[in-house]
């Protein structure tokens, strides 16, 4: 199991900060995106060097509404989230590719980048993490994602999920 959450949402945030805590994590630098040609790489080689531990690693751009504001000011708001939405679909790609089948995934935006990255079709449902938050099934049944939207789930969602699989 992999997280991405692109999501800046108030609740996000809450939710990045308190897995923060248990959990290997990895801050994406959205001027890295934009300007490092090797950036994906080392964020996929750091995912696979943290995949056994006990929580899943997560890779989030989510931050602050301060944060969010002078991103976007440095690189403007559609370069820079054009830039993240591309990189966590591109991470998804390649960690399918070398055997990842779960990804628990904050942002509606990011939800659907990483579905087309994942070349998913559509989905069966499964069982409900939090209200309006189930885990799905790809319909080839490769994959199994959480797709949240920035202000579902509490704090403990990230952890939560992790106890849920189809």
């Amino acid at each position: 199991t992999v997280i991405l959450s692109g999501s800046c949402s108030l609740m996000t945030n809450k939710q990045v900060a308190a897995y923060k805590t248990l959990a290997p994590h990895f801050a994406v630098d959205v001027g890295a995106c934009m300007n490092n040609g090797h950036y994906l790489q080392q964020a996929f080689d750091w995912v696979v060097n943290n995949l056994d531990g006990k929580f899943a690693p997560m890779v989030y751009a989510t931050q602050p509404a301060a944060q969010l504001k002078a991103i976007q000011a440095k690189y403007g708001a559609h370069a820079s989230s054009e830039a993240v939405e591309l990189f966590f679909s591109k991470l998804a790609y390649l960690l399918k590719e070398f055997g990842i089948q779960n990804f628990i995934v904050a942002g509606g935006e990011t939800s659907g980048t990483v579905t087309q990255g994942l070349a998913v079709k559509g989905f069966h449902i499964g069982p409900q993490i939090a209200s309006g938050v189930p885990w799905v099934k790809s319909i080839d049944g490769s994959l199994s994602l959480a797709l949240k939207s920035g202000n579902f789930g509490d704090e403990l969602f990230f952890e939560k999920a992790q106890e849920f699989y189809l």
